[in-house]
């Protein structure tokens, strides 16, 4: 029977579009801003977050001397809708990205079309063909837009680019800039590593003396062989999960290795950094092994995020909730631009600079694939609904009553959170995943993604669909 179509959502308490919470003194004195993206990068991999390993020095460096986001979040366990997400400070109804391969709204400003009107130079270096200008039209307000793919993923030539020669292109334009001009700069870096397959692509000798381990969550007994995982996962050296969190592990250290080179090409005391992920990656937790874009379980959603800078006070460990909508109105602000129009995230810049208390607020994470999804609850996910709370009321709806599963709260709280799931929908019409070329299509499918034939337009989130049996 052919898979039914599917649109699962999460609900969770914490940092939702609540508006710009902006200070209203003085714009701040123009700062140059570098924003790191690393795709699929698990917060619980970071030894700053309480891996055992070394698999980032730099990035633990970077948060010494600044502050350390513990509970920060993805609006989707994919690229491209998080990422446009984190640009724009929008959701997905509104930048119209909801699964990759779909294009930026170009009426949406991005905080580099903020960044270049107000005089900043604007560059972008990434790191996938998913984020190519002709898949994701999120080039607008860069005035470069360095997307040329050089490396092999899976069987298809030019689909991503190693983070060695991405960073070495950043550094060239760093070094290329006519810095004695005094314009401020607002540079992008995406590094692909660590998404899968797990190949790094130089040796990381550096964790040879420690082992790798797994989420306390994973339960190995659901591991059911290599075959078993996704096509473009599977390395015929690698066959236990160990083996294959070992490899995930020096994705991500060959990672941090070149992200500190351009690091040490900064000058940290007139520059605010920022890293973080797009989104994290399934290692066993749920009986998902190795993979993150259809789920909207923690492991895909939770991300590492620190920021860096003057000001910031340095070994800042803050439990704030947030989410990638906060990025951009920060920095922003952080750096002394305007502020980006119509920001859904939150600025953070008072909470970073001075330790005052943000407003807390409410989001949602919007995961879309054709294949049916099980949860630990065994249950096919169609429509998903979380919400959580502060008093620790946790709510799971599924359209069919007999489905629900209440672990606290009341009827009232599930009717709030389906209304909050209703809002966050609410947005132009979704126009459907924009035409692709064959080899664009073709290195979506080599990289694990579904292409737009596989995917389609969500219903009305003003009538939920009715749930199928297989």
């Amino acid at each position: 029977m052919t898979p039914w179509r599917t649109l699962a959502l999460v609900v969770l308490l914490g940092s939702m579009p609540a508006g710009i919470f902006a200070c209203r003194s003085a714009r701040r004195p123009a700062r140059s801003v570098v924003l790191v993206t690393i795709d699929t990068l698990r917060r619980d991999r970071l030894s700053v977050y309480g891996y055992g390993r070394p698999t980032t020095p730099r990035i633990d460096a970077l948060a010494a001397r600044g502050a350390v986001f513990l509970d920060a979040w993805s609006q989707a366990p994919n690229t491209n809708p998080s990422i446009a997400s984190a640009l724009t400070s929008r959701r997905a109804p509104i930048t119209t990205v909801r699964g990759n391969a779909e294009k930026l709204d170009p009426a949406v400003p991005t905080i580099a079309r903020v960044a270049r009107d107000a005089g900043w130079d604007t560059a972008a270096f990434v790191s996938t063909v998913l984020l190519r200008r002709d898949a994701s039209a999120l080039d607008g307000g860069f005035d470069v837009y360095d997307d040329e793919m050089t490396d092999p993923c899976w069987g298809h030539d030019r689909a991503q680019r190693v983070a060695g020669r991405t960073i070495d292109r950043a550094l060239a334009w760093l070094s290329a800039r006519d810095a004695a001009d005094g314009r401020p700069f607002l540079l992008w870096v995406h590094l692909y590593d660590p998404h899968g397959p797990y190949t790094a692509p130089e040796p990381t000798p550096e964790l040879d003396a420690t082992a790798p381990s797994l989420p306390a969550a994973a339960d190995e007994s659901t591991w059911r062989g290599a075959q078993r995982i996704p096509r473009y996962l599977r390395v015929p050296a690698l066959t236990t999960p160990l083996e294959y969190a070992d490899a995930y592990d020096r994705e991500i250290r060959y990672a941090d290795r070149h992200l500190g080179r351009l690091l040490a090409a900064l000058d940290l005391a007139t520059t605010y950094v920022a890293v973080h992920a797009d989104h994290g990656e399934s290692l066993g937790e749920n009986a998902y092994w190795f993979r993150h874009g259809t789920l909207l379980h923690d492991s895909a959603l939770r991300i590492p995020m620190v920021v860096a800078g003057p000001g910031i006070g340095a070994g800042r460990r803050s439990s704030l909730h947030v989410g990638n909508l906060d990025l951009a109105p920060t920095l922003a602000r952080l750096a002394g631009m305007p502020p980006l129009p119509g920001a859904e995230g939150r600025d953070l810049s008072p909470h970073l600079l001075r330790g005052d208390d943000a407003a807390p607020a409410w989001f949602v994470a919007e995961a879309r694939r054709r294949e049916l999804v099980k949860d630990d609850t065994g249950i096919d996910v169609r429509w998903k609904l979380r919400h959580t709370d502060d008093a620790g009321i946790d709510v799971t709806w599924w359209p069919a009553a007999d489905e629900r599963r209440v672990r606290g709260g009341t009827p009232g709280d599930v009717a709030t959170a389906m209304e909050r799931m209703r809002a966050w929908l609410r947005g132009p019409q979704d126009a459907g995943p924009s035409a692709i070329t064959p080899e664009m299509e073709n290195a979506l499918r080599g990289l694990g993604y579904a292409t737009p034939a596989e995917t389609v337009t969500p219903s009305s989130p003003s009538s939920p669909p009715s749930p199928r049996r297989r």
